[in-house]
């Protein structure tokens, strides 16, 4: 049961359609909370959305990144990315009755149907990897069914869309990791990419790509985001967007703001600083809740609305669908988004909009449901 939340103006209409959905969020970083401060997720949390936040906001599926920060470098980011996936597992363990892993949509539509949240895992950043596609497979085996290729960074063989390239888009050795992703039947991911790799991934992929967590650059000028030509590249493959809650990439007065509070922060998740190895895990756990800590000017719910809606506009009704970005404490999010308890209002604004129910639903996680189907295997 879809549950309301204090203060808000959800529709009958809007909830029911909710409810009947498989709502399916494409990124979420909540799998920090265990590695940082050994938070269990399944129990009530004042700080990190926990799993009865994800029951009273109705989602089906969740996607969980493990991000790694840049300070790992290329010779410990593995470590890190493992304890995540290992916290993802216990959680499952611990919880039985409300998580169990999910690979597929077949997956999905088993556990949803079940009453328990489908959790997918997808690795945030290449970096991870360590440039050994038997790391890629290791990672296929426990479980990562879909990969951002980087994050803040460019690493050796893909470019990142907010530091300098070095590769054109992608190296040989990334066409490697495409072509062997799509034979594991791991879901290629190009959110956070530079637009050059964006149409190379495209160009070079024999499957539909996705971007779990974009907005659009005709309305917020920044440059994580994907311009309508990307928008349509991904949706002519057969892609799916999941539109990112964050503000920053929502409304540049965010991310401005963000910029004069924490920039030099920034510069270092690009050009990290040399750290002892036995302080990183203390530092990493401190950076993610230092970058939130200043309270910067958000937009209302309804410019999320606004890029959702020009982005079905663009790239079509089968191609968008949600990527919410949630999990960091703190993290600026559009007035009446908090916690994944929220989701309702998404689709009550898209319903004011005059979406129809059935592209609503779509958006929703239809789309997504679609694409694992035809793209993830085990």
């Amino acid at each position: 049961m879809v549950a309301a939340t204090a203060g808000d103006a959800v529709t009958e209409r809007a909830r029911h359609l909710h409810e009947r959905s498989l709502v399916w969020d494409c990124h979420m970083d909540t799998l920090q909370a265990p590695v940082i401060d050994g938070t269990d997720l399944g129990r009530p949390s004042s700080v990190w959305p926990d799993l009865g936040h994800w029951r009273r906001g109705g989602i089906r599926a969740q996607v969980f990144a493990v991000w790694v920060d840049t300070i790992y470098g290329p010779h410990r980011a593995t470590r890190r990315a493992i304890q995540q996936i290992d916290a993802f597992h216990e959680l499952c363990r611990r919880h039985p009755d409300q998580i169990e892993l999910a690979r597929t949509g077949a997956d999905v539509r088993r556990i949803a149907k079940s009453g328990k949240l489908a959790g997918l895992i997808s690795l945030e950043g290449g970096l991870a990897l360590e440039n050994d596609l038997s790391v890629l497979r290791a990672f296929h085996r426990l479980g990562v069914s879909s990969m951002t290729l980087t994050h803040s960074n460019t690493i050796d063989w893909v470019d990142s869309s907010t530091d300098a390239p070095r590769s054109n888009g992608l190296s040989d050795f990334g066409r490697q990791v495409i072509a062997e992703m799509n034979r594991l039947g791991m879901v290629v991911d190009v959110s956070h990419v530079s637009d050059q790799a964006v149409r190379d991934v495209v160009a070079v992929s024999s499957v539909p790509v996705i971007a779990s967590h974009s907005c659009a650059k005709a309305l917020c000028e920044h440059q994580r985001n994907l311009t309508d030509e990307l928008l349509k590249a991904i949706a002519d493959k057969g892609g799916v967007i999941g539109v990112n809650f964050y503000a920053s990439f929502l409304d540049l007065r965010s991310w401005e703001a963000t910029l004069a509070a924490r920039g030099n922060l920034l510069h270092n998740l690009n050009q990290p600083p040399t750290i002892a190895p036995e302080d990183l895990d203390r530092v990493a756990g401190r950076r993610l809740i230092e970058f939130f800590q200043d309270r910067v000017p958000v937009p209302g719910l309804e410019r999320l609305i606004d890029h959702l809606a020009h982005m079905v506009n663009v790239a079509g009704e089968d191609h968008i669908g949600l990527g919410s970005d949630l999990g960091a404490p703190g993290i600026p999010l559009p007035v009446g988004i908090e916690t994944p308890a929220d989701f309702p209002k998404v689709t009550d604004g898209l319903l004011r909009r005059g979406l129809s129910e059935a592209v609503v639903e779509k958006v929703l996680g239809g789309n997504f449901l679609r694409l694992w189907d035809g793209v993830a295997r085990v």
